[in-house]
């Protein structure tokens, strides 16, 4: 008996089947794309937020995050304020983590 694969389901949009699966650029990560996510430059949400916060902000980024997340903000119809407001949330969740002694990488 065969085991069933599941359907591959973009990862940035979460409602298109994924045509395959790629490499966030500049993280260590891969994830299943969508054609639409994919021509849109888009990347899964979660993922942007992160990495900025990890990097201390849009401000500190390179021109290609920049573009990047921009990209996946118009494409998630997600407002640059809400993008704004999460990453710093990220940011201050990680310095209360810190602040009791805990590993941030371990949850």
């Amino acid at each position: 008996m065969t085991t069933p694969i599941p359907e591959l389901v973009c990862e940035v949009c979460d409602k298109n089947p994924g045509v395959g699966v790629a490499a966030v650029p500049g993280v260590p990560i891969s994830v299943a794309y969508c054609r639409e996510c994919l021509e849109a430059n888009a990347h899964p949400y979660w993922i942007v937020v992160t990495n900025t916060a990890m990097i201390g902000g849009l401000d500190h980024t390179a021109e290609w995050w920049v573009d990047i997340v921009t990209s996946t903000l118009a494409h998630l119809d997600i407002t640059r304020e809400q993008f704004d407001a999460d990453v710093a949330l990220q940011a201050q969740e990680w310095a209360e983590e810190e602040a009791k002694g805990a590993d941030p990488d371990r949850g």
